[in-house]
């Protein structure tokens, strides 16, 4: 059995190893954060690889098509047409980023078709983010 004085001591003692434990917590919830953060961007980057060598021809052929579509009907020489404004650049530009969010954030809901983020997440675990936080704050 023990005494409270002797309780109180080791209550004590452990009190001053707290801001040793938030840091070394926080450490490596930094690092942990970050390792999954650097497989998720390269198994990205992997997979948009993958698609570009199997649709990339198409694909870049259709765009090609539409940019034609938007110099036909916007050539800087052409009354009305200003650079920056709305000439070919500035409207394939506008398209082109209208297309990609149009498709990553209402056609297609973040989807895992692949083994790698079906399993990692593409996210890191909740309570990691917090925890990072907790470096040096004592």
């Amino acid at each position: 059995m023990m005494s409270a004085s002797a309780l109180a001591g080791l209550i004590a003692e452990k009190e001053k190893q707290l801001p040793v434990l938030a840091d070394v917590t926080g450490r490596k919830a930094n690092a942990y954060v970050f390792c999954h953060e650097g497989i998720t961007d390269e198994r990205i980057d992997t997979l948009i690889d993958d698609f570009f060598i199997i649709h990339g021809a198409e694909l870049s052929s259709l765009l090609r098509m539409k940019y034609s579509q938007f110099e036909r009907n916007g050539s800087t020489h052409a009354p009305g047409v200003i650079e920056g404004a709305n000439d070919a650049d500035t409207l394939y530009g506008v398209y082109v980023q209208n297309l990609i969010k149009r498709w990553t954030s209402v056609n297609q809901p973040l989807m895992f078709r692949d083994d790698v983020l079906s399993v990692s997440g593409a996210h890191p675990f909740r309570g990691a983010r917090t925890d990072r936080r907790k470096r040096k704050i004592f």
